[in-house]
């Protein structure tokens, strides 16, 4: 009986110690980008995997009168980052969220028309500046740092993405040393690059749109090798 209360006691140790580990080990420094050099400002960080589903918006995600979703608390999102030290937004709080019009069967009359198609869909900076300061608020950073992040939508509206808040996050605009990727009109950091690739794969029916959205939305920086297309050139530029 003595030894058998003896290993119960040890068994608990043991799991309070691994529930210890772990909490600390999903806490980690978040990282801005400055001149593509990474700075630690006094955020706190989750690099727990991506989950959930996108959510399903009314529309492009947007009207007249202000962009649709519930906008977080401050301080109440936390960045993750990647191996590479790429920032990826929180799930919780930017699960992403696709327009319903846009789907496999409405490419050609939407994001693969002649012409263009994302300005017919994208919101006013009237509308999306105020947000911008209040997910920057909620994801720990001071209005300070507005020029060295843009108001990113994680699923692009190039792949059906709609402007809806738990699409939207803060995103530093820069490209990671050593990306290789050019800047363009098109072009502005590591993500956009991605997007005008899959962009591209998309309309050419190399992947479908689907995917590409779930692959993204998941963790962009994989996307490409999560589809199983082929590295994306250096230098690109969209």
């Amino acid at each position: 009986m003595v030894i058998r209360r003896m290993l119960v006691r040890m068994a608990r140790r043991r799991l309070m110690a691994a529930a210890v580990s772990a909490a600390v080990v999903a806490l980690v420094p978040i990282g801005v980008y400055r001149s593509g050099t990474f700075t630690l400002p006094s955020v706190g960080s989750v690099s727990s995997p991506a989950g959930g589903s996108l959510v399903i918006a009314a529309g492009p995600g947007w009207t007249a009168g202000g962009l649709d979703g519930p906008v977080p608390a401050p301080r109440s999102c936390h960045f993750r980052h990647t191996a590479t030290g790429q920032l990826l937004p929180d799930p919780a709080c930017t699960p992403g969220a696709i327009d319903q019009a846009v789907t496999q069967g409405t490419l050609s009359a939407t994001i693969c028309r002649p012409g263009g198609y994302t300005s017919s869909v994208r919101p006013p900076v009237r509308l999306t500046e105020p947000i911008k300061r209040r997910l920057m608020a909620a994801y720990g950073l001071p209005w300070s740092l507005a020029s060295q992040y843009e108001l990113d939508h994680l699923v692009e509206l190039n792949a059906g993405g709609a402007s809806d808040v738990r699409n939207l996050w803060p995103q530093p605009n820069v490209f990671a040393a050593g990306s290789g990727q050019a800047r363009s009109a098109f072009v502005h950091n590591d993500k956009d690059a991605i997007e005008a690739y899959t962009f591209h794969a998309i309309c050419r029916h190399q992947v479908s749109l689907t995917a590409v959205q779930h692959a993204i939305a998941n963790n962009w920086t994989t996307a490409v090798a999560v589809m199983g297309l082929s590295p994306i050139p250096k230098g690109y530029r969209g």
